[in-house]
């Protein structure tokens, strides 16, 4: 005998719950990677919204690529110079919107040098040199 009823959610409802469980836990394991370069993250995201690859800059959502520039924190120490930047970046678009939305590598080659160039001065370095 049950002495609890319990309610039976819908498919799609415990689907949803899943999914943002996942996205939670996601979030803070870049949060946690990311926990000492939050100004590289921020300046990406900045960097990110300014090129506005998937035009997602409607003036006042300047947070939008928040989740982007943490994934291409995480992946910046295996670079070794601006075209492996616009690689990871077109990748973590990719991740993050599918191929379509992310669309060709090429639409990242303006914003990549700048990429490069906030990492190497974050790490105190200059330039372009590897």
């Amino acid at each position: 005998m049950s002495w609890f009823r319990r309610e039976k959610r819908p498919p799609e409802e415990m689907e949803r719950e899943r999914i943002q469980d996942q996205v939670r836990v996601a979030k803070q394991h870049r949060l946690a990677q990311t926990a000492t370069q939050r100004d590289l993250v921020e300046a990406i995201s900045a960097a990110l919204f300014k090129a506005d690859p998937v035009g997602l800059n409607f003036a006042t959502n300047k947070d939008e690529y928040d989740a982007e520039a943490e994934t291409i924190v995480i992946a910046l120490p295996s670079a070794a110079g601006p075209e492996d930047v616009k690689a990871l970046t077109h990748e973590a678009f990719v991740h993050w919107f599918g191929t379509a939305t992310a669309g060709p590598m090429e639409r990242y080659v303006a914003v990549a040098p700048d990429i490069w160039s906030l990492w190497r001065s974050s790490q105190g370095l200059s330039g372009e040199q590897v």
